[in-house]
């Protein structure tokens, strides 16, 4: 009997937020009351300054704030939300698998996340395939990172590598935001059973949330041998013209769909693997699920 894992089929509110963003205490242009007035409007952010831990300070309107810590060896980055403050004794943020399954345990460890961080960008601080395999216990990847490049900055690629390689890792998109201008380009949105710092990880850490651009889904339900996606629905969402893709295991295409559709039915066959869906609407604004995974 085929069973589907749906970390959508809960109760709870959807909440938006970015976890990888930086200000004036490491390479960002901002400091931190200037990021906070930047992302006045979000349920949840992190500051993930490079290679320190930004102490959250003075007044600001966002719902929840989370520390965390960009690893930033000149090979490779780690982002790490909610790392323990021992995190810094002896810190070191040299690349060896080593020394970042160790900073990745503690944070885990700590109740935190660990996310390997732009493993596309090719030109430098990219993750290669052996090196993804390597490092254990993580949460997931940056699929999409707002920096500013689609060439090394959209990594679905290796996300479909791990998931079919048999690692249950979920897709993060987080801003990378340094500079005026790339705020609020990737953002994750959490369906949690409350606006607090505990139930937001805990949602993460299940899969319960999706990676926005600027669309995103009102409902993931499994009934009677289909996932059923309820597309976001509006006026204006409604007209639009919107381009859908289902991807399984090895990347295989399971359906394409377009139109002006509010939802989308898959009847599922029980050989995919995961399933994951990739929605864009005029314009190119884009939604992307975390994959259910078919048994």
């Amino acid at each position: 009997m085929t069973h589907i894992h749906n970390p959508y089929d809960k109760q709870g509110i959807w909440l938006r937020g970015s976890f990888h963003n930086h200000t004036t205490s490491s390479d960002g242009h901002h400091p931190l009351s200037t990021v906070y007035r930047m992302y006045h409007d979000y349920d949840f952010l992190g500051i993930s300054d490079h290679d320190r831990i930004t102490v959250h300070e003075g007044e600001h309107t966002i719902g929840t704030l989370f520390e965390a810590i960009e690893v930033s060896s000149s090979q490779t980055h780690m982002l790490l939300v909610h790392p323990p403050s021992t995190l810094m004794e002896g810190y070191s943020n040299e690349f060896s698998i080593a020394n970042y399954q160790r900073l990745s345990d503690a944070c885990v460890e700590n109740g935190g996340l660990s996310i390997l961080a732009h493993p596309n960008r090719f030109f430098s601080h990219y993750w290669r395939h052996e090196d993804m395999l390597s490092m254990q216990r993580y949460n997931g990847i940056e699929v999409v990172n707002g920096d500013g490049n689609p060439e090394y900055d959209i990594a679905f690629d290796k996300w479909d590598y791990l998931l079919s390689a048999g690692r249950k890792v979920w897709g993060f998109g987080n801003d990378d935001f340094h500079v005026y201008g790339q705020e609020k380009r990737a953002w994750n949105m959490v369906l949690a059973k409350e606006k607090t710092n505990e139930a937001i990880l805990a949602a993460i850490r299940e899969g319960s949330f999706y990676v926005s651009t600027g669309y995103g889904f009102d409902g993931i339900h499994v009934e009677e041998g289909q996932i059923i996606y309820d597309l976001r629905s509006s006026p204006l969402y409604d007209k639009m013209y919107k381009y859908v893709t289902l991807i399984g295991k090895e990347g295989r295409i399971l359906h394409e769909e377009t139109g002006r559709m509010k939802q989308v039915k898959y009847a599922y066959h029980g050989d995919e693997g995961y399933i994951r869906i990739a929605v864009y609407v005029e314009g190119g604004f884009g939604a992307f699920s975390q994959p259910l995974f078919v048994e």
